[in-house]
């Protein structure tokens, strides 16, 4: 079993990746663990690493640095994302078990009074919006209600959104992230 998370850094242009790798049989098993870093729309690998490692019985725990040469800064009118991706197989097996996760090179902050995206000044224009939905409450009757909520934001000048009620959901961020929505 695999589990993979992805922390991107502005600066250095390195995308820092820990697979917790789960080996459930009763020894230890050789194999590798595979890196790729790839552009989330076209697919095009951008940085790959492969390790050959042996891994225990029980939990073990793998990082690298992937380095992106003059990274695409997501931004809220270019949300450009990468795709990480770890893979682990076992050696002499047909199978392997695949994760991936998308991220975005950003750097926000407050500096000097003022809220910076990427180094840029700017003004935060937000909105609450909450998970329940008129017809089926947490499950909204029709599935594309979520979509059009989060796009109708962007689209009516909002660059921020707020979720109430619960917090967001995982596929309300990803949409956060794919249209170029911040998310406080």
């Amino acid at each position: 079993d695999l589990f993979v998370i992805a922390s991107p850094a502005q600066t250095t242009g390195k995308i820092h990746v820990q697979a917790v790798v789960q080996n459930a049989a009763s020894q230890a098993e050789r194999g590798y663990v595979e890196f790729t870093v790839a552009d989330a729309r076209s697919g095009a690998t951008t940085a790959a690493l492969h390790l050959p490692r042996e891994f225990p019985t029980g939990t073990s725990q793998i990082e690298a640095d992937l380095v992106i040469d003059s990274p695409h800064l997501w931004d809220l009118n270019d949300p450009y994302l990468y795709r990480v991706t770890a893979r682990v197989a076992v050696a002499g097996a047909n199978s392997f078990d695949e994760r991936s996760t998308r991220c975005g090179f950003r750097d926000f902050r407050f500096a000097d009074g003022y809220f910076r995206l990427n180094g840029r000044r700017i003004y935060l224009r937000s909105s609450h919006t909450c998970n329940h939905y008129p017809i089926g409450i947490q499950f909204a009757q029709d599935p594309d209600l979520l979509r059009r909520d989060m796009i109708n934001m962007k689209v009516m000048g909002f660059n921020m959104i707020r979720f109430i009620w619960g917090g967001a959901t995982t596929v309300q961020l990803d949409l956060c992230d794919e249209i170029g929505l911040l998310v406080y």
